[in-house]
């Protein structure tokens, strides 16, 4: 099955922004991405579900080895909560709860097993719970009106 161009660019754009919550480097990672994902593309260029999936492993990749203080924490609401996570967190946690796919399709991480990335999954899902809980206790009309 194949998908449009125009999607396919979105979607990896839209991943890469929600890695780093800055759009001139989600830009250019995505464009990355998308540059290394082509040249598996088939004769007619067509992206499939396979070649997205391979984008995303190359922008895992790139962001992995983006330093940190390139991201934007100047955002609000579950995007900031995202990027205070630790990258490896932030990766694994899209890689399965965003973007759908299975811990062991491949995800572009070095050096961790089956087992840690799942530590590192949880782990991530549960600083991103407790960093949401804390905000909308922050925001709930007992705490504003004092």
């Amino acid at each position: 099955m194949f998908i449009d161009m125009e999607v396919f660019f979105k979607r990896v754009y839209t991943v890469a922004f929600r890695l780093t919550g800055e759009e001139g480097l989600a830009a250019e990672m995505a464009a990355n991405a998308i540059t290394h994902a082509v040249n598996k593309l088939d004769e007619d260029y067509k992206a499939t579900e396979d070649i997205l999936q391979l984008a995303i492993i190359e922008l895992i990749k790139i962001f992995l080895n983006v330093p940190k203080s390139h991201c934007n924490y100047n955002l609000k609401g579950i995007q900031r909560a995202l990027l205070e996570l630790k990258p490896i967190n932030r990766a694994v946690l899209i890689w399965k709860d965003v973007l759908g796919y299975q811990i062991d399709d491949n995800i572009p991480v070095p050096d961790c097993t089956y087992e840690e990335l799942i530590k590192q999954l949880v782990h991530g899902r549960k600083e991103l719970k407790e960093y949401i809980s804390r905000l909308e206790v922050a925001l709930t009309p007992e705490t504003q009106r004092t």
